[in-house]
């Protein structure tokens, strides 16, 4: 009995590291933003969620105002897209990267609250 236990617990450990091989293959595990942009910068993931889901939700705001004011698309012209560190704080690690995070986050929900995604 005490074999088969221990046979079971290897297994189940190779089965659970074989999936995490698989899933961070397809890019998952990697540190990719809440929306699956991948991080401009190597660093922790402590600054990359709440910069992208910010600059996100920032984008989709001014993207949808844009669209019924019949404005051209155009990301860049926003002043929180250009200073970019709206929600930052000094816990999130560098404010560059943040700035890089939060853009990347601001384009992606603009195309999608422009384009109605």
């Amino acid at each position: 009995m005490g074999r088969f236990v221990s046979f079971l617990a290897v297994t189940l450990a190779l089965v659970a590291a074989a999936a995490s091989a698989d899933a961070q293959e397809r890019g998952r595990g990697l540190g990719l933003g809440r929306f699956g942009e991948p991080p401009a910068v190597a660093a922790g993931r402590a600054y990359q969620e709440p910069a992208y889901a910010r600059g996100y939700a920032d984008g989709y705001r001014h993207a949808q105002d844009d669209r019924a004011d019949r404005r051209s698309y155009d990301p860049v012209a926003h002043r929180d897209y250009r200073e970019a560190d709206q929600g930052f704080n000094r816990s999130y690690g560098s404010r560059e990267a943040y700035k890089t995070n939060y853009r990347a986050g601001f384009r992606a929900g603009y195309d999608a609250g422009y384009r109605r995604r």
